[in-house]
């Protein structure tokens, strides 16, 4: 017997915010029944995991001890870090490398970190 992984939960002051933000990042919506102003909101990919969000009344203190890690499927690294920073992401470390390897840290607009990895298409063509 095995555990599956229901939720990656985010702590936030505003779900619905952070969950529209996170739904534009994985190109899945907000559940239809979620609303500005409910204390739990959740994303529901298919295939899971769904992404929860509720509120709390503390501010985020410290660095994440887990994270997300994202994986572009239809485009490269850094063509995914400029769209999330475009819809409001930030910059936390930059361990890109000359050689092509290396990823980005970022901020969700909560200051959650999470990182962008390369695509496998980039991680194929170095080992062709």
């Amino acid at each position: 017997m095995v555990s599956l992984i229901r939720n990656v939960s985010f702590d936030c002051a505003d779900p619905y915010a952070l969950a529209v933000f996170w739904a534009e990042v994985i190109g899945h919506p907000v559940h239809p029944e979620c609303a500005p102003g409910d204390e739990e909101v959740v994303i529901e990919p298919p295939g899971g995991p769904r992404l929860y969000f509720q509120a709390v009344p503390e501010s985020k203190q410290g660095k994440n001890r887990v994270h997300v890690c994202l994986e572009p499927s239809d485009r490269d690294r850094d063509a995914e870090v400029d769209r999330l920073l475009a819809l409001g992401a930030s910059v936390l470390g930059d361990h890109r490398t000359p050689d092509g390897a290396g990823w980005v840290v970022l901020l969700d607009p909560a200051g959650n970190e999470f990182c962008v990895t390369r695509s496998a298409a980039e991680r194929h063509a170095e080992t062709a």
